[in-house]
């Protein structure tokens, strides 16, 4: 079973809409088609833009704490890792680099430009559509 790190973007993109990759992402963990991995650092992140107000009008109050509490119930719960510093263009991103590595994750998912650029990343960065494909490569979603 493949294990994979996603940025905490791609999880709210799969809430926000409900269509698209992120969502079917989501979808795909929930039904057990891969293995979620996730810190504190990675979990603090999300709840802190999951409460902004401009997400919160787009994502329902109890979507958002389902998802919170499926995360801390069926994810696999990793210390945070010291982060690799340098590791990505963005300082705020070298947390996830160093989590997907501590983790043994196959793939790091992320929509940001910056991450999905690195070339010489272990593990590899993979969009969501791309992840996606990887999973279900018949595309019967």
């Amino acid at each position: 079973m493949a294990r994979a790190a996603a940025a905490p973007g791609v999880l709210i993109s799969g809430l926000v809409s409900r269509t698209g990759p992120p969502a079917q992402i989501v979808d795909l963990w929930l039904e057990g088609a891969f293995e979620l991995v996730v810190s504190p650092a990675l979990l603090a992140e999300l709840t802190g833009v999951i409460g902004r107000p401009k997400l919160a009008q787009a994502i329902p109050a109890r979507t958002a704490q389902r998802l919170l509490e499926e995360l801390a119930a069926s994810a696999v719960l990793f210390d945070d890792p010291p982060p690799v510093p340098g590791a990505t263009p963005d300082p705020k991103d070298d947390y996830l680099v160093a989590l997907a590595v501590a983790c043994g994750a196959d793939v790091l998912v992320s929509g940001d430009r910056h991450l999905t650029g690195l070339s010489s990343t272990q593990p590899r960065v993979l969009s969501p559509r791309a992840f996606v494909d990887l999973l279900d490569p018949r595309g019967s979603r």
